[in-house]
């Protein structure tokens, strides 16, 4: 109700929403937009654009500043001790304090995933007509990938508000992790293994790549979820003491 009250909900799904839209827009009519800015100084050249360019268009943009609206949204519904007075009446209210971080986890994640669909079925919805027809099995199959990520990055944020107080702190913990991540998968022997690599898979898999390649980091993901979840609320409880 919070989350519904505060319009924080609005954040996230304008982010995904604004990025399907311009996604395949821009994929489809880069080359004009930059000819005009350009003055007519500019020429652009270069292979006709696919369908699937529209969606990594889409997965290019949200990936950066939606993961960053998905920190933001979920370290002020996570870090509960951030407000003194706020984290002694939650703490009246239930016999563990762990039980505050579940409910918050799993509103911030629903919230944060189903931004990620509405801008999936903008973005779907346009390239098709734009650039032409895509595979629907891999279009869904690629976006539960990418909510199982936005699953995990918001168990980043729950465990970080566990560590520090305040929301700006989580935000800035949580963005260093979830971009430093990346790097490790520049080691080869990792690099299927690193719950990143779920953020492209819907391109992957549009390009012909098996689910198999993407399996190993979807496990990763979904381990490192459930462990981060019960270390935040361990955290949680052990600030009471």
């Amino acid at each position: 109700m919070r989350t519904l009250r505060t319009h924080r909900w609005m954040l996230l799904v304008g982010v995904y929403a604004f990025f399907g839209v311009t996604g395949p827009l821009l994929a489809r009519y880069l080359e004009e937009i930059i000819a005009r800015f350009g003055g007519g100084e500019v020429t652009i050249t270069g292979t006709d654009p696919r369908p699937v360019d529209g969606i990594m268009q889409f997965v290019g943009n949200a990936s950066q500043l939606g993961l960053l609206a998905v920190t933001v949204v979920a370290a002020g519904a996570l870090a509960v001790d951030a407000h003194p007075e706020f984290s002694a009446f939650l703490r009246t209210k239930v016999t563990r304090a762990r039980t505050l971080v579940l409910p918050r986890f799993v509103v911030a994640t629903a919230t944060a995933v189903i931004a990620l669909w509405v801008g999936t079925a903008c973005a779907w919805g346009l390239t098709v007509p734009l650039l032409g027809g895509l595979s629907a099995g891999k279009v869904l199959l690629g976006t539960l990938f990418g909510s199982l990520y936005l699953a995990f990055a918001v168990a980043v944020v729950a465990a970080m508000a566990g560590v520090l107080r305040s929301v700006a702190g989580t935000v800035f913990a949580s963005l260093a992790v979830l971009l430093m991540l990346p790097l490790l998968a520049v080691v080869p022997a990792i690099a299927r293994w690193v719950p990143s690599e779920l953020l492209a898979a819907i391109g992957g898999l549009l390009e012909g790549e098996p689910i198999t390649e993407y399996l190993p980091s979807a496990v990763v993901a979904a381990l490192l979820t459930v462990a981060l979840i019960a270390v935040a609320g361990r955290l949680v409880e052990r600030r009471e003491h």
